[in-house]
């Protein structure tokens, strides 16, 4: 009886074992993920190739090089021996290089730096210590003669190997019997060469009948190349150096050891454009190097210093880097695409700086000019601009793709912190596209390369003709509940307060429908699971101290009779709350280091991530579609027909976690999914931010960018971002109220020339409660302080731009400095003059600080 109770005793403790560890496994799991593998867009196996062939065309048009394809408004020219080819666009006659043809004359470029012109690609890499490594392909592969060239549809397939990949002493074997080396080479050779080589290899004491080769000796440059020529001479060949190899347990190519890398390019015509791809899961790295980056096509239509005119940037609206401008002891321009990437462990914060919100570049030369949009790898891209006079005499603007995640760790070495750079060992393995557009006469400008963009995502569906008429839209955003610190008896807690109810927010828009602003569209901050920085939104709960869900309906239905709208507003890719299902050890993205992606607000005076002002979590990307399901089902019981994403059109991060590396790219993919799962269920959307991927989706669009970052190598701010969105989707930048400027005037002549709306982000509430709290920020918000400003500049924007929201953008002039036009597509013409002084353009006058808007066609 008692052997039978301890057995009963036994299974009792191990079933309480097993119990807990399911209890610890089904809490710590976290909620469903996708699998990232079908969200990358690549191409693993090659594209039918066929032998390099050339068609029949001009010798005279591209000289050295042949014809390898045509469209009806293009042909390609490709130099088989150093692999630089050209396009020639047919209807100008214009030829854009993918190399400078004068390169060999640049006095300025050293030698090291003409390879570099000479160059298709370049990649940076590190080793298995960390240490840092540049490969450009024309010293690396071309030279060497290490690619293959051959035909595709409509253009050419370069395989480039590059990194040294002869033998050198590995050409001789290592170990070789006695009775081969007779056989083979000594007996072939004269007496005095086969003492030469005999010298040189010395019988194993293990084994007296093999012959290892003196290493020391042989490894001397001289004595190297005689030792190779005589075993060439005896007429050693790769086979029987491989027979002695495998005879005595040698295996491996010695190549291997060294950094090689093999990267396919293709390059081909489409229709009036240049495709440009890398199949990235088809690059090949030697063992122990990784690239990290990817730099294409550098000095594709480089301009030299005699050459006129300006490279586009995408920093924020768009801004313009003159050619051959002097700014040598400046900075050069590199900005990454969609904003920097918040899976960083560093905890500093760089550069302030606007977000590059469309992937898009270009230069323009005379009355010729190109531009490119990255359609693939958009996600990891980084947009890079030099001028002329650094390191050589050209001005050049390209894309560089990271295609692996790199981070830092800090290492303690008792007083001192040593820092060692990181990189994944997964791969982004997704495809790399870029497509150039080629422009003459008057389209040969930022203008014509808005258009011609807008035109390319209209014909793709991205855009959609905005059908709205009536007056111009109010953007307001109401902020709600906040939480704040309290404290009860002395114990601190979190606790909420309402900034702003529905109640009060119905009773501002009565009051702005009374003053003539009707088109209210109202985006409504921290308005459910406890304000602003909310709980998980895999459930909905209306705040309750904002009011009840059917005060929210009465808002809504409020809004929708005066003719605007509510935006109930919901944030996914922040965590800043973890409970419900989200496990921070599973949910969670996860930094180089395998450390949670734990971050937090910067202190603005340190620039520093400062816990103290609280903390968030970045959702992995894999976890996303869960939380925007279970949201979808949840909100569909509030019974709003309208939604504000607050940062899927905004944020991109990545994930590092080792078992499922999610890189920004791919991140993009997940992300576009859920905006078209959101847009099915709730047709019209406000998105923050504007990126590019969420263009297709937005129906209107606040925090879009006004600006640019001020670069010092930069000129010139340009509206290109506004040139294209322009009659697509209502917009507006960042609310005046909260911007460093705080001149209500300068915003309303900002407006006019951008064709944007004004935006205010108010409280009832005085911003004073917001103090000692992470919100404290927004230092500016009471809306009674505003209003009257805001009402009359809404007025005037909607009398100069209420009949334009439906008309594209033709051009934008900047006719002198502070004074600019902006042109639309009727014939209407919008004239702003930044100055003190009044100011006549085409005859018509402008009084200072003002503007004057006429002409067109209803």
């Amino acid at each position: 009886m008692r052997k039978r109770n301890k057995w009963y005793a036994a299974l009792a403790c191990s079933l309480v074992v097993c119990v807990s560890a399911l209890s610890i496994y089904a809490a710590n799991r976290g909620v469903p993920a996708i699998q990232p593998d079908s969200y990358v867009h690549g191409t693993l196996e090659p594209v039918r190739t066929t032998e390099l062939s050339f068609l029949s065309g001009s010798a005279d048009a591209v000289p050295g090089m042949k014809l390898a394809a045509r469209t009806d408004a293009l042909e390609l020219y490709f130099h088989p021996e150093t692999t630089e080819f050209a396009v020639l666009n047919r209807r100008s006659g214009k030829v854009w290089r993918s190399n400078p043809a004068d390169r060999d004359e640049d006095g300025k470029a050293s030698p090291f730096e003409k390879e570099v012109l000479a160059s298709q690609l370049s990649v940076t890499f590190r080793d298995g210590m960390g240490r840092i490594g540049t490969f450009a392909n024309f010293s690396q592969s071309i030279s060497r003669g290490q690619f293959q060239a051959e035909s595709i549809e409509n253009g050419i397939r370069i395989t480039y190997t590059l990194g040294d990949m002869s033998l050198g002493i590995d050409a001789l074997p290592r170990l070789i019997s006695k009775k081969r080396m007779e056989e083979k080479v000594l007996s072939r050779l004269d007496e005095a060469k086969a003492q030469y080589v005999s010298n040189r290899y010395y019988p194993l004491e293990s084994n007296p009948d093999v012959l290892e080769r003196l290493d020391q000796a042989v490894s001397r440059e001289l004595v190297l190349k005689r030792m190779i020529e005589a075993f060439q001479e005896a007429g050693y060949t790769e086979d029987d150096l491989a027979y002695d190899n495998e005879e005595n347990g040698i295996a491996g190519d010695a190549a291997a050891d060294r950094p090689n890398f093999t990267i396919p390019l293709e390059i081909r015509l489409d229709g009036d454009s240049l495709l440009v791809s890398v199949p990235v899961g088809q690059v090949r790295e030697s063992d122990g190097y990784r690239i990290r980056m990817l730099e294409l096509l550098g000095f594709f239509g480089a301009a030299g210093t005699e050459e006129k005119g300006y490279m586009l940037v995408p920093d924020g609206i768009g801004s313009l880097i003159h050619l051959n401008n002097g700014k040598t002891n400046q900075e050069v321009y590199a900005q990454r695409l969609y904003g920097e990437d918040e899976n960083d462990n560093s905890g500093r914060r760089g550069q302030i700086t606007e977000s590059a919100r469309l992937p898009v570049f270009g230069l323009k030369s005379g009355d010729e000019a190109w531009y490119a949009v990255i359609e693939e790898g958009d996600g990891i891209a980084s947009v890079n601009a030099d001028i002329s006079g650094r390191n050589n005499s050209y001005n050049h603007v390209y894309a560089g793709f990271a295609i692996r995640g790199e981070d830092e760790y800090e290492l303690y070495k008792g007083t001192s912190i040593e820092e060692i750079q990181l990189l994944t060992e997964a791969r982004y393995e997704g495809d790399i596209k870029v497509r150039y557009s080629f422009l003459s006469g008057e389209d040969a400008d930022y203008s014509g390369m808005a258009k011609h963009y807008r035109g390319l995502l209209e014909r793709r569906g991205v855009l959609k003709p905005l059908s709205a008429q009536g007056d111009m839209p109010f953007f307001l955003s109401v902020l709600g509940a906040v939480d704040k610190r309290k404290t009860f008896l002395g114990v601190p807690y979190k606790g909420m307060i309402a900034m702003t109810s529905f109640d009060a927010a119905g009773a501002i828009a009565d009051r702005l429908q009374a003053d003539g602003v009707a088109n209210i569209r109202m985006r409504y901050l921290g308005w459910f699971n406890e304000g602003l920085n909310h709980e998980t939104p895999d459930k909905v709960k209306v705040d309750s101290i904002l009011g009840g869900k059917a005060d929210l309906e009465s808002l809504a239905g409020k809004l929708a009779a005066m003719g605007g709208k509510l935006y109930p507003d919901v944030a996914f890719q922040r965590v800043y709350q973890d409970e419900g299902r989200f496990t921070p050890a599973s949910d969670a993205a996860r930094f180089v280091t395998r450390e949670e992606a734990l971050r937090a607000p910067f202190n603005r005076s340190l620039n520093y991530m400062d816990r103290e002002l609280g903390s968030y979590y970045l959702l992995s990307p894999a976890k996303l579609p869960y939380y925007v399901d279970r949201f979808l089902r949840e909100y569909a019981t509030v019974g709003s027909d309208a939604v504000a994403l607050r940062d899927l059109g905004d944020l991109l991060h990545s994930d590092y976690r080792v078992n499922r590396v999610i890189f920004r790219e791919t991140a993009k993919n997940v992300v576009t999914e859920q905006l078209g799962k959101i847009r099915d269920h709730y047709p019209d959307l406000l998105i923050a931010g504007g990126n590019a991927y969420a263009l297709a989706y937005a129906d209107q669009l606040v925090n879009v960018p006004t600006s640019t970052s001020l670069f010092n190598i930069t000129d010139e701010a340009v509206p290109f971002y506004q040139m294209v969105v322009h009659g697509y989707a209502d917009y507006a930048g960042q609310p005046v109220n909260l911007d460093d400027e705080q001149d209500v005037r300068t915003h309303l002549l900002r407006a006019v020339e951008l064709g944007a709306a004004p935006h205010f982000l108010w409280s009832e509430e005085p911003s004073s409660k917001l103090k000692f709290t992470p919100y404290d920020t927004m230092f500016s918000i009471q809306y009674a302080s505003w209003y009257d400003r805001a009402v009359e500049m809404y007025r005037e924007v909607n009398e100069a731009l209420s009949g334009l929201r439906t008309v594209k953008m033709s051009a934008h002039i900047r006719h002198a400095e502070g004074v600019v036009e902006t042109k639309y597509e009727n014939g209407a013409s919008v004239i702003v003059n930044y100055t003190d002084k009044a100011v006549t353009v085409g005859g018509t006058r402008v009084g200072p600080r003002d503007f004057e808007a006429g002409g067109g066609s209803p």
